[in-house]
Order: C-alpha cells, then structure tokens, then sequence
C-alpha cells in the first residue's frame, strides 16, 4: 500500500516539497526574530510602573474618503459669432478681465459692409414712406376738390330736374348738368379709391421700413459681434487661438472663470450617495493646501452613471481659507478628496503609545487579572488624532498599558501608575 502511496504521489512530492522546506525555514526565522526582538525580561519580580487604562467600545461615525476634480461655478468659452480674422488678443492666461472688457477682435469690414448696406435700405424705405405720405394728403386734398364739386352738381342737377318739369328750362341744359353731375361723382369715387390705393401702398412703406431698421439692427449687432469682450468679471484660464488665425462662429477663443465661488466635483458610489443631503458639511481637502476645510453640498444631480453607478456630487468651497503661508487661491482642475459619513459603528480605540510594531507585527500589551502584562498581537485601522482604531485582537473591557515603556516584556508584573 505505502509503495503504491509512494508511486503514484512521487512526482507531486519532489516537486514541492523544497518549496515546504522553504516555507517552515522561512517561519522559524520570523518566529525566531520576534523572540530576538522581543524586550529581556527584568529580574524575576520586578515590578514595572506603568499608565494602565481600560479599553472601552465607542460609537464611531464611519466614513468613506473619495476623491474629485475642483470647477469654478462660471465658467465661460468665448468665441466669434461672425466668421473672420482675429486682428486682436489682447490678454493672456492668468490675467483678470472686468465685465464687457474687449478682449479679442474679428475683422468687421465685412460686418461694416452690412451695416452700410442696411442703412441706404433703411434710407430708401423713409423716402418710399414721405413719397407715399406726400402723394396720400395730395388725393385727400383733391378728394376734399371733387367732392365740393359733386355737391355743388348734385344741387344744380336737382334745381334743373324741377325746372325741366315746368319746362323752364331745355332738355339740353338739364342734361348738362346732369352730365356734369355724374363727372363730379366720378371724380369723387376715383378719388375714395386712389386714397385706399396710396393707404395699401404706405402701410407696404411702413412694413419695409420696419424691415430695413431691423436688419440695420441685426447688421450692427453682427458688427459688435466683431469684439469678444468678457461677460463677467473673470479670470482667463485658456487661450485657445492666436492673431491671425481664422475665427468661426463657435470656434473658441478664450476661456474665462469666475474666481469667487469654486466647487468640489465628486463621483459618489449610489451606496454612499443614499447617505447625502443637500446642506451637509463636508471635510475636504484640496491637493497643494494644508489643512482640511469645510465644505457644503450645494448640488445633487438626480442621474446615476450607467457605467460606474456614481452620482455627481458638487460640493460648494470657500471663497478663499487663508494659511500660514497665505491665501490659497482654487484653481480648476485641481485634485481634491471629500469624506462622507455612512453611518456609526462600535469601535475600540486606543492610545497610539500604547501600539508598538515587532517587525511585521503589530501589538500591545494587556494587563489581565494578576496585574501581569501580555503581549498580544492586534490588527489596526484608522488613525485619528493620537487614537487609533483596533480591528481585532482586543475585548470590550480589557485592560492595557497606555504607554509602552522600554522595561516592558510579556509576563512583566506591573504597578499602575
């Protein structure tokens, strides 16, 4: 049976096991080194004084630090609404800009060519309008002539029609006057209809100059397009084309940032995201300051990433935090890293005096019901301040050395200070 065991696991077993040698070599060296490591023990029944505490669990709110991009909350892309050369750039990155300051110019010749264009059209339309107006008030005067005339024929007409009845006067003279009646009602009606004509005729005046003020206006709009000026006080942080270059409508140009009021931009795991409201102060600190601030939710977009199933929270900074060093001044782009709770939990911690590091292994000493101290190996978490937080290796309640003393060793009897 051992010979078949053998036969068929030789080939397994000359393969590792050096490799087995090697790893209870590789033990017995560590376990080895901690005891070379490990304080001498004082003469039996010395008594070491030391602080001694009892270890406690705590309420402790949990967090989760991520990491994001600083933005300004303005942010502008200037560029050319009229096609054109640039003729001027007159700022360059890092220089502060005032509100409607020119910044750049387009060649506007031919924006000015429109303008012209627009004002001799606009010109024309006004004499249309007066000539229209002038030739109105001459066919109301002359409907105002025939008129009189009608009524003063009309009148005749019925003075001759009783007397041609009495046979006063001839069949000839009535009809006359009759004729010279109807000529004056005629020219009364041609009259009425070359008023209506003249009134079509200069409300289409009215209409084609209100049409050549408007393009007159958008003419000289597009010539004041010709000026890239800043739309709020701003800081210039890109310039994107140089003198000379063509410039289209949309292709940028400059690009300006308020400098009053930045964000923290972070990605939030949906998780996490559950946890945050709008108002609540957030611990941040921005790569290049030196210190942690404050920092307020200001925003919650409401779509998650379909990818990375993050939510984008923005976070509002101070307008400036002023250091031993100075004023600290945001700038886009910058790294920064936002700590958002998740929650409470019970944690053990500890006096970071009372961990000490063997090696690879870290401990402390714990101090049991004789008043004798014992080394024990622990696992840590987060440090915070001169605490720190202890993982596993140590009871709710025990007792340890707050400071570890050069003196001390396991199995060393110890007095509390």
């Amino acid at each position: 049976m051992s010979a078949f065991f053998f036969s068929r696991y030789r080939a397994w077993f000359l393969r590792y096991f050096p490799a087995l040698l090697g790893i209870l070599a590789a033990l017995f060296m560590v376990f080895a080194g901690c005891r070379d490591k490990s304080p001498r023990k004082p003469s039996a029944g010395a008594a070491v004084s030391a602080p001694v505490i009892p270890v406690h669990a705590e309420k402790t709110q949990e967090t989760v630090e991520l990491s994001g991009t600083v933005r300004a909350v303005a942010i502008s892309v200037l560029s050319s609404k009229i096609p054109g050369r640039i003729t001027a750039i007159s700022v360059r990155e890092g220089d502060r800009v005032r509100r409607g300051e020119v910044l750049a110019r387009i060649d506007d010749r031919e924006a000015n060519a429109g303008v012209a264009q627009a004002e001799a059209a606009v010109r024309q339309a006004r004499f249309s309008l007066e000539e229209t107006e002038k030739a109105l008030g001459m066919a109301q005067a002359e409907l105002r002539a025939a008129e009189a005339r009608s009524r003063v024929a009309a009148a005749t007409y019925r003075r001759f029609q009783a007397l041609v009845e009495r046979e006063s006067v001839s069949r000839q003279e009535f009809d006359e006057v009759k004729a010279r009646w109807e000529s004056a009602s005629a020219d009364a009606d041609r009259a009425r209809l070359s008023i209506q004509a003249l009134r079509a005729k200069r409300e289409q005046a009215l209409a084609a100059l209100h049409a050549a003020e408007s393009s007159l206006e958008a003419a000289r709009a597009l010539r004041a397009y010709a000026d890239v000026t800043a739309p709020m006080d701003a800081l210039v942080t890109a310039k994107h084309a140089e003198v000379g270059q063509m410039a289209t409508p949309g292709l940028p140009i400059l690009t300006v940032e308020d400098p009053s009021d930045y964000r923290l931009e972070v990605s939030v795991p949906e998780a996490v995201l559950t946890e945050v409201r709008l108002g609540d102060t957030v611990p941040v600190r921005i790569e290049g300051t030196l210190a942690e601030i404050g920092g307020r939710v200001v925003e919650i977009l409401p779509s998650l990433d379909a990818a990375t199933r993050t939510g984008l929270v923005k976070i509002g900074l101070p307008s400036s935090e002023t250091h031993e060093a100075g004023a600290v001044r945001w700038r886009s782009g910058a790294f920064g890293r936002a700590r958002f709770a998740t929650g409470f939990r019970n944690t053990l911690r500890v006096p970071a005096e009372a961990v000490a590091r063997r090696g690879q292994l870290t401990g402390l000493f714990v101090v049991d019901e004789n008043q004798v101290c014992r080394w024990r190996l622990v696992r840590t978490g987060q440090t915070a301040g001169d605490r720190v937080e202890i993982l596993s290796g140590l009871r709710d309640g025990e007792r340890i050395v707050a400071r570890i003393v050069p003196e001390l060793s396991d199995g060393t009897p110890i007095t509390a200070e």
